[in-house]
């Protein structure tokens, strides 16, 4: 498929799930629109804000925490897969580690379904790291793991057993019942012998959590217009950002992080590219992304439900977040 054959199906789909979503009665947009270029860049900006925790907390467990991880393999060699293209402090430190582990032999396959952030993060992880072998690929995660599992296979020079890591807590973003899914779509692709470690974000003080989503440099804010940005950008779109405000807060019954674009006016808003206006009431919302908040017996729940088990759990000093290693069971 050309590239210009792929940038038009990806419009379309951009286009349905807009038309559905505004067209709910309580109306929605699905997450994942947040990430072109000025999204994802405005994303690694939250990650550096003093409020936002996540990051550096899940940085500090992976220092704290590396040498028992990586003898956690004993004297054995591993393949890394990264799901999400890798190039940040995190990933190198694992990827530093097991280098030298395995005298500057290292196989790593970073999988991400974006090629212009796949490709950019590897070249400037290559750059770091010379010396890693490095395959990325261009898929989704689960098609993306069979794809490194059979080039694997059908080289005998690399490592059967594998370490796959999924940092931050983008588990939180699903329903619960579509985290165990994923989860179990993952077990799908390990080998009895394989790793896969994964964070999650545990629940905390609705104060920590609300200000995480709530910084006040207005970053977030930024994050969660940008998907009408979007819209107005690549369907044509009419809406007016002055007339939309950032709104996050934690649904203590639910235990997650709601996010909303809340109309501060009525109004009715074209979408061109759909051929269709939406109506507004004064404060209104657009819900468009959760984040769930989990307890560590949660972890253990979801692994079992999904044929794994958790072999550890490590956490930072404030227990507000786990980087959990999970085994098949």
């Amino acid at each position: 498929m050309s590239d210009q054959n792929n940038s038009n199906t990806l419009i379309d789909e951009f286009a349905r799930d807009v038309k559905y979503g505004l067209g709910r009665k309580r109306k929605r947009l699905d997450p994942k629109y947040f990430y072109d270029k000025t999204g994802s860049e405005l994303f690694e900006s939250i990650c550096t804000q003093p409020e936002y925790y996540l990051t550096r907390t899940e940085y500090k467990i992976i220092l704290k925490n590396i040498g028992e991880l990586v003898n956690y393999f004993d004297n054995q060699n591993v393949s890394i897969i990264e799901l999400g293209s890798g190039s940040s402090k995190k990933t190198k430190i694992i990827l530093k580690y097991f280098l030298e582990k395995q005298e500057n032999k290292l196989h790593y396959f970073p999988i991400d379904v974006s090629y212009e952030m796949l490709f950019n993060s590897n070249k400037k992880l290559l750059k770091d790291f010379p010396k890693i072998t490095s395959h990325p690929i261009s898929s989704d995660y689960f098609d993306g793991i069979r794809q490194a599992n059979e080039y694997i296979h059908s080289n005998g020079n690399i490592p059967d057993k594998k370490l796959i890591l999924f940092f931050g807590s983008s588990l939180g973003n699903f329903e619960p019942k579509y985290a165990i899914s994923f989860l179990r779509s993952i077990r799908k692709g390990l080998a009895p012998d394989d790793s896969f470690l994964i964070g999650f974000d545990l629940v905390k003080k609705k104060e920590v959590l609300e200000a995480a989503y709530n910084d006040g440099n207005g970053i977030t804010a930024q994050f969660n217009l940008n998907i009408l940005r979007r819209i107005n950008n690549e369907l044509d779109g009419e809406f007016d950002l002055e007339s939309f405000k950032h709104f996050a807060y934690f649904n203590e019954k639910k235990s997650r992080i709601e996010m909303h674009l809340v109309s501060k006016i009525k109004q009715n808003v074209k979408i061109g590219k759909i051929n269709k206006s939406f109506n507004f009431l004064k404060n209104e919302s657009i819900h468009t992304e959760n984040s769930y908040k989990y307890k560590i017996q949660d972890i253990k729940k979801f692994a079992k439900k999904s044929n794994m088990k958790v072999e550890k759990n490590f956490l930072d000093d404030n227990n507000w977040f786990s980087l959990s290693l999970l085994v098949p069971n």
